[in-house]
């Protein structure tokens, strides 16, 4: 996240906001956010470019002299420069009591809280993520956003997961927004699930609830493609795949070299499928007579354990932005213009929502 101050805050007499503030400002020196001071420079420099900040009341009165020496080597030495990417894509917070603005109480707690993203299954849809997040720290324009959340995730705190299932995730989701993120869900909880469709127009009844939920609003038996689309205004951010599963989105020269015991016919059979067929099949459970040319028969459990797996095989995010070239997302910047994106960068910048 960006974080930025209304400067008239740090005038604020209130003994617990000041606290606050302080505690903020120490927190900020983990270096899991970005700090702007580009519209509150005044408390920290004067006219000459001297740190003054340590004059502070707050300084004086809140912060250790240890912290203190921290936070002004943190501020004069701070490296890590805002760019345009980064406001395009990361969530951002100022920090004041204006309309508009986030209370130091609770900005203290979206800082602190872990980010957490709610799974079906656990740790399967994890090596999913994952494996994304490791092929794409490096890839394209917005890989500076994407080894953010690398960061993020290898640090085993700041971005975190559970498990939900299937059926489950609407309890969990409302477990967790009425209680630990209770009035901070909206930038810290994030939800991914299949689709479990078995064509593009498909959609599995059970998520009715869950998208009632999700859309804070009723929706039709039949949804349109709005109902089912993340919109800014929803519950919390969230991801439903196009594809049936994640099995679906291995690239099939992936699963070739993983399974070793496919015969040429079936490597051959594999190879033969068009990408909609692969979008929406389940190689483990063939469903009719006609499908059974590329049934891998290693049963739904192993497939289930085996197939998560290969999204941390060494292969390039490239191959992943193929198997999905044909079902682009379309994005919308500040300036109205809008730019097309595969489902795996949407689910990333997703992510980095939360972090």
């Amino acid at each position: 996240m960006i974080i930025s101050f209304n400067p008239d805050i740090f005038q604020d007499q209130n003994s617990d906001i000041q606290s606050k503030l302080a505690k903020i400002l120490i927190l900020l020196l983990e270096d899991n956010h970005l700090l702007d001071i580009s519209n509150a420079i005044e408390i920290f420099f004067n006219d000459l470019n001297n740190y003054i900040f340590d004059q502070n009341f707050i300084s004086k009165h809140y912060i250790s002299s240890d912290d203190n020496q921290n936070l002004k080597d943190y501020i004069c030495n701070n490296e890590r420069q805002i760019t345009q990417i980064h406001r395009l894509y990361l969530t951002k917070l100022v920090i004041g009591i204006k309309l508009g603005e986030i209370h130091p109480n609770k900005a203290y707690r979206i800082i602190n809280e872990r980010s957490l993203i709610i799974v079906e299954n656990n740790p399967n849809d994890w090596k999913f993520i994952r494996g994304i997040i490791d092929k794409y720290q490096s890839f394209g324009d917005r890989r500076n956003i994407y080894k953010l959340i690398k960061k993020a995730i290898d640090s085993n705190y700041y971005l975190t997961y559970d498990h939900g299932g299937g059926s489950g995730i609407k309890h969990q989701l409302e477990s967790r927004v009425n209680n630990i993120y209770k009035d901070i869900y909206k930038f810290k909880l994030m939800v991914i699930f299949d689709s479990d469709k078995k064509h593009s127009t498909d959609f599995k009844k059970d998520y009715k609830n869950l998208f009632e939920v999700l859309k804070t609003k009723p929706i039709s038996n039949h949804p349109t493609e709005s109902e089912l689309t993340y919109e800014e205004n929803d519950l919390i951010v969230w991801h439903m795949l196009y594809k049936r599963c994640i099995e679906n989105y291995i690239p099939i020269e992936v699963i070739i070299e993983n399974i070793t015991n496919l015969s040429d016919i079936h490597k051959a059979n594999l190879r033969s499928l068009c990408a909609n067929q692969i979008d929406f099949i389940q190689y483990y459970n063939p469903e009719s007579p006609s499908t059974r040319y590329y049934y891998i028969s290693i049963g739904k459990n192993k497939a289930k354990e085996q197939f998560p797996d290969m999204f941390l095989a060494n292969f390039p995010a490239r191959h992943l932005e193929d198997r999905c070239s044909h079902h682009l997302s379309s994005i919308t910047y500040p300036d109205e213009t809008k730019d097309t994106i595969s489902e795996i960068e949407q689910i990333l910048l997703k992510i980095a929502k939360i972090i």
